[in-house]
């Protein structure tokens, strides 16, 4: 499959490629986003990732059972900023179903998942084992 095209003359990528840098200093919080979204200081672009649990919430928040949950990213000004609620606390999903509703809520169509917390399944000879930072 080919990503460089030439159109009209003019050369385009047709690949949506999205950098992702973790640890995140900035933030969002969950309030603001409508208000971002419509001035177009947000971009129809989230990165949903994996982290470690900071906060212990619900039946669900056992840190020892259910160690990671999901976080959300998104690029505010063209700088990524991690999603937090009223009490500026990162906002943690246990489920993607629901993150997923959540971000279709909020104007975002386009995200993607990157996990590099746990395991994967198949292993590729020769891969180097990525070490998440401290």
């Amino acid at each position: 499959m080919m990503h460089t095209l030439n159109i009209y003359d003019d050369i385009v990528n047709s690949m949506a490629h999205i950098d992702f840098q973790y640890p995140l200093q900035l933030s969002v919080k969950s309030t603001d986003i409508p208000g971002l979204f419509s001035l177009w200081r947000i971009e129809n672009t989230a990165t949903v990732y994996r982290t470690e649990r900071e906060y212990q919430s619900g039946g669900f928040g056992n840190p020892d059972k259910h160690p990671y949950v999901w976080a959300v990213a998104l690029l505010v000004d063209g700088l990524w900023a991690r999603v937090h609620n009223t009490r500026d606390q990162g906002r943690e999903w246990s489920n993607l179903d629901r993150l997923e509703i959540w971000l279709r809520e909020q104007g975002i169509s386009r995200w993607q998942v990157v996990n590099d917390l746990e395991e994967v399944g198949v292993k590729r000879l020769g891969e180097a084992f990525y070490v998440p930072p401290n």
